[in-house]
């Protein structure tokens, strides 16, 4: 993702049109200004100018492609705050209401005793019923050091407490390890600009605590995953394999194709052991590029349903007023040429979620830890996988225990054609 400081001219004569050709395109924008000022002094009810400015660029981006869209300041630092990757707040994720749906291990919610089931009544004296999930979530942000003072009622005990926490800057994507007997799970919910780092300190975690005598292989959980930073899906695929291509990103025009690929110089993070890639209908763009170059190359066995098919490159503009723009500028084509747009990626092992997850877009009620493990270098371990329920993960064990025992063949970088 790109980042462009997007300037406004000060005034008309600041415009400066390109060329006689273009300027009928231009001639039209004389029609926007002629509607504006009618509705801004003939409008029975007149909003702000600004609102109506949102609403215009809103509507223009809207008639693109399914994916630009038009950001507001507050949207804005929502997605600046998932692709750096971190956020100040107590560590909660919290529903309609003000339930609380997980805690992060170690952070000021879970150090104050909030868990999963946790009802938060009040934010600094105001009420928090009638409140959607994002103004709750924006109460409870603010600057490192600040306090906030919440009154919650625990699932124990009826009498509401008050509990005064302080705000800290925390993971907003940690990855998730745990140990299954001699598999190494990985979950990454994810990408921003931590990912690779915290996936090879994870992986290197898990092969030291599992042995390498005795570790059978890797699951990938990208179930869930809407994507994130381009460059880090690129580098977390190139993570598994030594050389070949990527992912292709086609723009406009036949001349507009970037190409990421490696050159060999590169090993594999799990040293050729088997890897099986989990997906499902939540699995998009960035985490499409994963899974689509991992399958091409056969490094590793995808099992879950269909992904999203969001192979949508964005853009995104700043504004200096806070607002900003996601405009698709490519769209993502895997090595072996499939188009991810529209189509998503096909499981080799198709496997239904289970009816719990499905409820949940793909994620366990308790997502995507609890208040359960310990976190460090934003690596959480999470108490709360458990195969048993899981199908989709059930069927990935299977594969890697039957590998290990010679039942399974994994191919490295042999790119398959016919995709």
């Amino acid at each position: 993702m790109v980042g462009t400081a997007l300037v406004t001219p000060a005034s008309p004569d600041a415009v400066v049109w390109p060329d006689r050709a273009r300027e009928s395109s231009y001639r039209d924008l004389l029609a926007f200004g002629a509607a504006f000022h009618v509705v801004r002094t003939r409008a029975v009810d007149m909003p702000a100018d600004s609102r109506l400015v949102d609403a215009a660029i809103a509507g223009m981006f809207a008639s693109l492609d399914r994916h630009s869209r038009y950001l507001t300041a507050t949207e804005f630092r929502r997605l600046d705050e998932q692709n750096t990757g971190s956020y100040v707040g107590i560590g909660v994720e919290v529903e309609a209401g003000g339930r609380v749906r997980s805690t992060l291990p170690g952070a000021p919610a879970a150090r104050a005793g909030l868990k999963p089931g946790t009802v938060i009544e009040r934010i600094d004296g105001d009420a928090v019923e009638g409140l959607g999930v994002d103004q709750v979530a924006e109460r409870l942000r603010g600057e490192p050091g600040s306090t906030v003072r919440l009154q919650v009622v625990q699932m124990e005990a009826p009498a509401p407490v008050d509990v005064i926490m302080t705000r800290e800057r925390l993971p907003l994507h940690p990855v998730r390890i745990r140990v299954l007997d001699a598999i190494a799970y990985v979950g990454v919910d994810h990408f921003d600009e931590f990912t690779t780092g915290r996936l090879v300190s994870a992986v290197e975690t898990l092969k030291a605590r599992i042995g390498r005598d005795r570790l059978r292989g890797f699951v990938l959980d990208l179930r869930g995953n809407p994507g994130g930073l381009v460059v880090q899906a690129v580098a977390v695929a190139g993570a598994f394999l030594g050389h070949g291509e990527i992912v292709r990103l086609v723009g406009r025009g036949p001349d507009k194709v970037e190409r990421f690929a490696l050159d060999g110089t590169g090993g594999d993070l799990i040293d050729g052991l088997p890897l099986v890639l989990l997906v499902d209908g939540g699995t998009a763009s960035a985490a499409e590029i994963v899974a689509g170059a991992l399958q091409d190359h056969r490094r590793a066995t995808v099992i879950g349903t269909r992904t999203y098919g969001k192979g949508a490159v964005q853009t995104t503009y700043a504004h200096r007023d806070g607002r900003g723009l996601r405009l698709t500028t490519a769209w993502v084509v895997t090595p072996a040429g499939r188009r991810v747009e529209g189509n998503g990626i096909e499981p080799d092992g198709v496997v239904p979620e289970d009816a719990t997850a499905a409820e949940n877009n793909g994620r366990p009620s308790e997502r995507p830890y609890g208040s359960g493990g310990s976190m460090q270098d934003g690596i959480v371990e999470d108490g709360f996988i458990d195969p048993s329920p899981d199908r989709q993960l059930t069927a990935g064990l299977k594969y890697l225990r039957a590998a290990g025992q010679g039942g399974g063949l994994i191919q490295r970088n042999d790119p398959i054609a016919r995709r």
